[in-house]
């Protein structure tokens, strides 16, 4: 597994309904109701470990995937959700090396998935 460095994004996991997803940066914390997690406690250490809060609960350090961004990007418009971007790629054909005219006014979800 990679290391975490500056600027990497995480997804601190708790538990299948609490997880956060954050851009590392050194003096910045995460204040939650398990307790406060610091990111400069995140850098050095390889996705998959876990950090204890302030309050001794564990969160699990994550490499987020096209998923976790997906469902973190704000819902100003309806978004193309993962099980949804799966099937329009099934029906299309869609493969690797092939040209995709995307125009949309959305949130970005399935030119996100696409690139």
């Amino acid at each position: 597994m990679s290391k975490i460095k500056q600027n990497n994004y995480v997804l601190f996991f708790y538990n299948n309904s609490k997880k956060w997803l954050t851009k590392i940066l050194k003096n910045e914390q995460l204040h939650t109701h398990i307790g406060v997690i610091k990111h400069s406690d995140a850098i050095g250490m390889e996705y998959g470990s876990r950090l204890v809060t302030n309050k001794d609960k564990y969160v699990y350090l994550f490499e987020p995937t096209i998923h976790d961004f997906v469902m973190k990007i704000q819902h100003g418009t309806q978004i193309v959700y993962p099980k949804d971007l799966g099937y329009i790629v099934a029906r299309t054909g869609l493969t690797s090396g092939k040209k995709v005219v995307e125009i949309g006014t959305g949130s970005g979800s399935l030119t996100s998935f696409l690139a």
